[in-house]
């Protein structure tokens, strides 16, 4: 047996050997995650206004309440928004869908592990005594939701095929069908989404990974999506967070453009 080789690692948080800035990145997306929740909590609870815009007859929606489902006449949710409490929003009845499946993410899971637990905060960096104390129990207890992923990833793809819907809503106008600036910002919020969906983990899976060969038939066509797949999965974390950013920066189009800071125009109208 060879000998092995000592870690750069010492006995406390946070400390190492490493002489790079580790530290970066954990603080930095944990900076991020927590802007993201103060601003959705913002928003959804405290000021909810101002949602979605018209523009010569055409709707468009932040994409932080599309899909607005209280307009929706589907199930009489529009008479019932009517007679539902204030506190009430769009956002409110469906964000546990792209937060359960932003959340139970495995790219999430790493986010937050390091940067809210350090559980490390980063490679051969030292973690709390707690941890270590409490040794490593699976996602088990509060974290048993992170099961349910595959589960958020098929309300998810729902989700993303009725924003698709919202974005053809902006390109009807009052004299024909066109697009304006509101269009493409919505296209490429949802387009950023869709990568971010198409990138998962778990859709790869689900695409070729229960399966032993792909040899022929199905099970060859399943093996090319699992490959196609594989592609794009090696960039999910830039997806997740693009995509993430893309969601409240159109909500501040949303926002601004009803403020009258902004002005949105059709380019063209046919």
């Amino acid at each position: 047996m060879g000998e092995g080789f000592k870690l750069p690692v010492l006995n406390g948080l946070g400390k190492t050997n490493r002489i790079d800035n580790w530290w970066s990145q954990p603080l930095i997306m944990g900076i991020g995650l927590t802007i993201t929740l103060i601003y959705t909590f913002w928003r959804l609870f405290i000021y909810d206004l101002d949602i979605s815009y018209h523009l010569n007859g055409n709707t468009v929606v932040s994409p932080l309440f599309s899909p607005n489902i209280l307009e929706w006449e589907l199930f009489n949710l529009n008479e019932w928004a009517k007679t539902a409490p204030n506190w009430i929003n769009a956002a409110i009845l469906i964000i546990w869908i792209p937060f359960g499946f932003r959340g139970t993410c495995y790219y999430m899971r790493r986010v937050y592990y390091r940067s809210f637990f350090a559980s490390p905060a980063a490679c051969w960096v030292d973690e709390p005594q707690i941890n270590k104390s409490l040794g490593y129990k699976g996602e088990k207890m509060l974290f048993i939701i992170n099961n349910l992923h595959r589960y958020f990833l098929y309300a998810a793809i729902i989700i993303l095929l009725i924003k698709w819907w919202d974005v053809t809503h902006t390109m009807h106008f009052n004299d024909g069908f066109g697009i304006s600036i509101g269009t493409l910002v919505m296209a490429f919020e949802a387009f950023l989404l869709t990568m971010y969906v198409t990138s998962c983990h778990a859709l790869r899976h689900l695409a070729g990974g229960v399966l032993d060969r792909w040899v022929s038939g199905i099970s060859k066509l399943r093996g090319e999506m699992f490959r196609k797949i594989s592609i794009i999965n090696r960039s999910h974390g830039f997806w997740f967070w693009s995509s993430l950013i893309f969601v409240f920066l159109g909500d501040l189009w949303v926002l601004a453009v009803n403020k009258g800071y902004l002005s949105d125009v059709a380019i063209f109208v046919i």
